[in-house]
């Protein structure tokens, strides 16, 4: 069974700014696809598009990409896990709940503007 991992919501707040009013992108296809992917490949494809949008974003603000260390827990998790639909399907529908997660609000909570 997975467990929630800092890395799942460093990767969730990464996909926040594809929705982002601040950043103008709304490209919900690509958390959809994150959250509908039924294998390895599907998730890490979906989340090659999105991290392909990176530059484009740090041009309009301030943003947190997902670090390599991130990326390589994610690929470690998925290769642990192997062909089991169910546990790639939890792990990018955890990653896609963090993407609409209030981030916003969570820095004015913590005092971080």
């Amino acid at each position: 069974m997975i467990k929630l991992e800092n890395w799942m919501k460093n990767i969730g707040r990464y996909l926040s700014y594809l929705i982002s009013d601040k950043f103008e992108e709304y490209a919900y296809d690509i958390i959809d696809g994150v959250a509908k992917a039924r294998n390895a490949n599907e998730l890490l494809e979906a989340l090659y598009k999105g991290l392909r949008l990176s530059p484009k974003l740090k041009k309009k603000g301030n943003i947190e990409v997902p670090s390599p260390e991130d990326v390589k827990k994610l690929e470690e998790t998925l290769r642990e896990i192997g062909d089991n639909e169910k546990e790639v399907r939890k792990i990018g529908l955890s990653m896609a709940l963090w993407a609409f997660a209030d981030w916003e609000k969570d820095h004015r909570k913590r005092g971080d503007q």
